[in-house]
């Protein structure tokens, strides 16, 4: 299984305006990385109504059609992210198959990426951890199935 540190941020823009009746909803920025190759993705995490108003693609509908078959859409405490891959060269983010669901109640972080075009087809459940020291560019929770002090 390869290795991944997953780090979530608290939106500190959080429901502020960026146009007339347009909110920030997401409650948590983050980023995926992982090892052998390195690759990096970025998350936004959403309470169900607004990321499922941001399904655009078939692939996004597909997993939207497959949940609604379950509680996950009424369950409370849930947040959940479609993923984008980021090039940290050019700075370009490509949408990718594949998202990010975290319990607030539970501590778990489940991510499906299936994005073959950037070498991952994988899937993980990890337990999430919150940061000792928070602050300006300092992550408040962490996921990863590695000691980060290797990473």
């Amino acid at each position: 299984m390869r290795e991944i540190a997953v780090r979530l941020f608290i939106n500190e823009k959080f429901n502020t305006t960026i146009g007339k009746g347009l909110f920030r909803r997401a409650i948590y920025n983050g980023t995926i990385e992982l090892r052998n190759p390195q690759t990096k993705f970025l998350i936004d995490m959403f309470e169900y109504p607004e990321w499922e108003a941001l399904a655009k693609r078939d692939d996004k509908m597909a997993v939207i059609n497959k949940l609604d078959g379950t509680d996950l859409p009424t369950a409370k405490g849930l947040v959940f992210s479609w993923l984008l891959h980021y090039d940290p060269l050019t700075k370009v983010k490509t949408p990718v198959d594949g998202y990010a669901v975290y319990s607030q109640d539970t501590n778990e972080l489940h991510i499906c990426i299936n994005s073959p075009e950037f070498n991952t087809v994988e899937e993980w459940t990890l337990a999430v951890h919150s940061c000792k020291a928070t602050g300006a560019n300092k992550p408040s929770l962490i996921a990863t199935n590695v000691d980060l002090v290797a990473w």
